[in-house]
């Protein structure tokens, strides 16, 4: 294995992006490699080595596949089992969809619920809580119809590893798989990061300044995405995956259970750059991972982004390869770019330019996003009030799958509370009020579209997000 080539394609890559710290682990056959490149944080002289922590978010949800692997060969679960036999309080919304859901369509995001993140992000409530408001969110698609990511499905299949396995998920993930791999470092919350110590600071570009951000504690969805590691103990987890499930002659999980995780159970559409830069053809979803076609190759993959942070592992059976890549910048396309440019040198394609490629999507991407909130703007109607006196949007409101919510007035403004969520509104036009979150929640702005009812009181607020399938309707009650 060439190490100054792997070197210098992160090093491009790390300039390229102006990622503050990068982490990498090769496997190739018998070789191994495990390097850090740049600083846990910008603008500080404290390297990056293979065993500096970071965030490795949806990476998580192979470990928690191969949990449920490891359960089911041990005949405490299966892949078909109803939810409800493990997590009793589970119930979706649709009829059909809540008889016939199967631990398999959790895992393999076809349920048909849309993702409602923003349920667990920066959230007050717990799994428990949150379960107990999956029966008030309507499915999005029709059952096992359509491809749709979701969080909280990797949430409810971790309560079931839990209950199956007498444990908590984080304890069996800790001793059956970490503790059993020599994944010393890695940790499965952000509480214990202070006692492990050597971990990355998280970074996000706003506009075109990178600025620092807070750690995100997502353990109410833990089985999603907490996992926390460094490139030393993920060239083991690459290992332990190409070796089969078998590590230093031990066996694990069973060779049936891990083939069955990278079996495909529904067809993923293939995007753009996909399609033109990767020349993939064909992207399915299995269990915990992505199959797709990477040129002539075929490859397991599946990334990891939350805030600050941006991860990936591939996977190259037939090759015997396997990549991790660990930085502490958010944007996936970074990942993207390095991995691809060490796929075709690993694996003797013709190179690209990858990071030029990115370059230009992102630019492409920014310059839509413009191009959205300049379309937004000019659907503003300049001149207009609202229908009332502010102080009658005031009060409290409610929806059964969202909770309670609180409108205030403060200093002759509307200000908009919901979970642990905080903002002040401004009028747009009509009766809609749009403001920004408090940092060090979402860059994405509120928007409130108050309704009336038929004799002019206030009787509901739409809660409107750049993800429609999320909006609400709040009513009411105070």
């Amino acid at each position: 294995m060439d190490f100054t080539a792997i070197d210098k394609i992160v090093e491009n890559a790390r300039e390229a992006f102006g990622i503050p710290g990068v982490a990498v682990a090769v496997v190739h056959g018998d070789e191994t490699y495990v390097q850090g490149y740049g600083n846990k944080e910008l603008g500080k002289d404290d390297p990056v080595n293979p065993d500096t922590l970071f965030a490795v978010g949806s990476v998580t949800k192979a470990f928690t596949t191969t949990a449920m692997a490891m359960l089911i060969d041990e005949g405490k679960m299966a892949w078909d089992d109803h939810p409800r036999k493990h997590v009793p309080e589970f119930k979706l919304h649709d009829p059909l969809a809540d008889a016939n859901v199967t631990l398999r369509d959790l895992v393999a995001h076809r349920t048909g619920l849309a993702r409602h993140d923003c349920l667990w992000y920066n959230s007050a409530w717990s799994s428990d809580e949150i379960v107990s408001k999956l029966p008030h969110l309507p499915l999005m698609h029709s059952f096992r119809s359509t491809y749709q990511y979701n969080n909280l499905m990797y949430m409810v299949a971790g309560l079931a590893v839990a209950s199956a396995s007498e444990s908590t998920w984080a304890g069996f993930v800790r001793s059956r798989i970490l503790d059993a791999l020599g994944m010393s470092r890695s940790v499965t919350s952000v509480n214990y990061l202070a006692a492990a110590g050597n971990f990355c600071t998280p970074h996000e570009k706003k506009e075109d300044e990178i600025v620092t951000v807070p750690w995100s504690n997502v353990d109410s969805v833990n089985a999603c995405g907490s996992i926390n590691s460094c490139a030393r103990d993920l060239a083991k987890w690459v290992q332990f995956q190409l070796g089969e499930g078998e590590w230093e002659g031990k066996r694990l999980v069973s060779k049936e259970k891990l083939a069955e995780m990278r079996l495909p159970q529904i067809v993923v559409p293939v995007d753009d750059p996909s399609r033109e830069l990767g020349e993939t053809t064909m992207t399915c979803y299995c269990l915990g991972w992505n199959l797709l076609n990477y040129r002539d190759w075929t490859i397991v993959a599946h990334g990891g982004a939350i805030d600050g942070f941006n991860a990936g592992v591939v996977l190259v059976p037939k090759a015997g390869l396997g990549i991790a890549l660990l930085s502490n910048l958010s944007n996936e396309l970074t990942v993207y770019a390095t991995r691809n440019a060490i796929l075709d040198h690993l694996l003797g394609l013709p190179p690209k330019d990858w990071n030029a490629e990115i370059l230009a999507i992102q630019k492409t991407n920014k310059e839509k996003s413009k191009a959205t909130k300049a379309e937004r703007a000019g659907k503003r109607a300049e001149g207009t009030q609202p229908s009332l006196e502010l102080a009658n949007y005031a009060g409290d409101y409610a929806d059964d799958g969202y909770g309670p919510a609180a409108v205030t007035l403060e200093d002759g403004a509307l200000s908009f509370a919901w979970n642990n969520h905080r903002g002040k509104l401004e009028h747009w036009h009509f009766d809609t009020f749009a403001g920004k979150y408090e940092p060090p929640d979402w860059p994405v702005q509120i928007e409130v579209l108050f309704g009336l009812d038929s004799d002019g009181s206030v009787a509901s607020l739409r809660l409107i997000w750049p993800d429609s399938s999320m909006d609400r309707l709040f009513r009411k009650v105070k």
